[in-house]
């Protein structure tokens, strides 16, 4: 079986670049020729080119580093140094499109690498890369801050008939961030905005920063909402699992209810003593970080191909300070991604493989496809993705909600 990959050659600046560094560089090369200014930067390179998780970001102000070029910041004018996005799959047809209109002359070739599905050599540190993808639902949490919540009770009063709750409010303020949306049209038909912005500086700030182009989604979390930045991801039975060992892949694109096959319950030890203490171990290493009042009292579950599932009532620790009934905000992100997990691995065993998920993530997401799982780990350590989203499917932002908040998710 061959694997295809793309290398692009930019004239006069590099050949057989990934799509990562085909991005780096061209902006590397606009920012050194042009000295622009961050807003200026972000213009040419705007987030809806890149998608949901934004192309441009001052290096200070990244809150997730795996998803930017964190270790190779660029100086630009007024000496602000700025990380590029390192997440891109097909997305890279909007990059390609708007690098062209500023001049740049790119050439691909597609190259082919020959895989296997053959077993990894043994005794030696293999690389490993696990890839899952799909339509796989991902959803972030906040709370309406002091301010924020007051200029919005005020808007509510400026609006006209159709905007009667804080929830309606809400959901059409943030509506104006959407890039495929008609958001900013509908606020302004709906507001005074004489009053508006006479009397709601920070959100008028905020809008205005949105129709200049220079806030997305993102800003709206970062500016309106204090929120974690803990993303909970739901993968279903129906995505795709690749696994790929040094280069070959000993799992080809199949669906992660074939890949794991049927899957039993283990209650005790005298039913399979080997999988409760692997049980043991991971709640041993990993139940501080989810919040398991009791490591001894779990539940486990084993696959046909041996891979263990736990399905738990677990608190990461960083949503813990979310689960309020008050002011909760709760986003979902519809994503048709990958989620591509890198780690070493000496003998690489899939029976070493976990899938942990949240106990009440069924009623909380609600849908045909099984839950696997949320978070992915090998040999007891929990391993975090990149991301590499292709398309956003939509944006749903929930006010208040009563069984998608943060707090029904861990408590039920």
């Amino acid at each position: 079986m061959s694997k295809n990959y793309t290398k692009y050659t930019v004239a006069g600046i590099g050949e057989n670049l990934n799509k990562r560094k085909l991005v780096f560089e061209i902006v590397k090369d606009y920012a050194a020729k042009n000295n622009p200014s961050f807003e200026e930067l972000q213009k040419v390179f705007s987030d809806e080119i890149q998608g949901s998780l934004g192309f441009i970001r001052k290096d200070s102000e990244v809150k997730d580093a795996k998803r930017f070029n964190i270790d190779e910041p660029l100086t630009i004018k007024n000496g602000i140094n700025v990380v590029v996005s390192n997440q891109w799959g097909e997305n890279i047809a909007d990059f390609l499109a708007a690098a062209k209109k500023l001049g740049y002359e790119i050439s691909s070739q597609i190259q082919e690498v020959e895989t296997v599905n053959d077993a990894p050599a043994p005794g030696i540190e293999n690389k490993v890369n696990i890839t899952i993808s799909g339509r796989i639902s991902n959803y972030m949490f906040g709370i309406l801050g002091d301010d924020a919540y007051a200029e919005c009770e005020k808007a509510i009063s400026y609006a006209t008939d159709d905007i009667e709750t804080m929830e309606d409010f809400v959901k059409m303020y943030y509506e104006t961030t959407l890039y495929d949306g008609d958001g900013m049209e509908i606020f302004l038909e709906n507001m005074d905005m004489e009053q508006f912005n006479s009397n709601c500086p920070l959100l008028s700030e905020f809008l205005n920063n949105v129709k200049e182009g220079n806030a997305s989604h993102l800003q709206f979390y970062e500016d309106i909402l204090d929120m974690s930045w803990e993303q909970v991801n739901i993968i279903e039975d129906d995505a795709l699992i690749t696994i790929t060992v040094d280069e070959k892949e000993i799992v080809s694109g199949q669906k992660l209810k074939d890949f794991l096959g049927e899957i039993e319950q283990i209650f005790d030890e005298e039913d399979d003593p080997k999988t409760i203490a692997k049980a043991r171990e991971f709640w041993a290493k990993n139940g501080a970080e989810f919040e398991m009042e009791d490591s001894d009292e779990f539940q486990v579950s084993k696959a046909a191909n041996g891979v263990l599932l736990f399905n738990e009532w677990i608190q990461p620790k960083r949503l813990t300070d979310y689960k309020t009934r008050e002011r909760n905000i709760t986003v979902e992100h519809d994503n048709i991604v990958d989620f591509d997990y890198y780690f070493d691995a000496v003998d690489f065993d899939v029976t070493k493989l976990a899938f942990l998920k949240f106990a009440n993530a069924t009623d909380f997401h609600e849908s045909g496809p099984e839950y696997v799982g949320s978070y992915l780990s090998y040999n007891n350590d929990i391993v975090e993705p990149d991301q590499n989203i292709h398309r956003d499917k939509g944006f749903t932002i929930h006010y208040e909600p009563t069984f998608q908040s943060c707090d029904f998710l861990l408590l039920g």
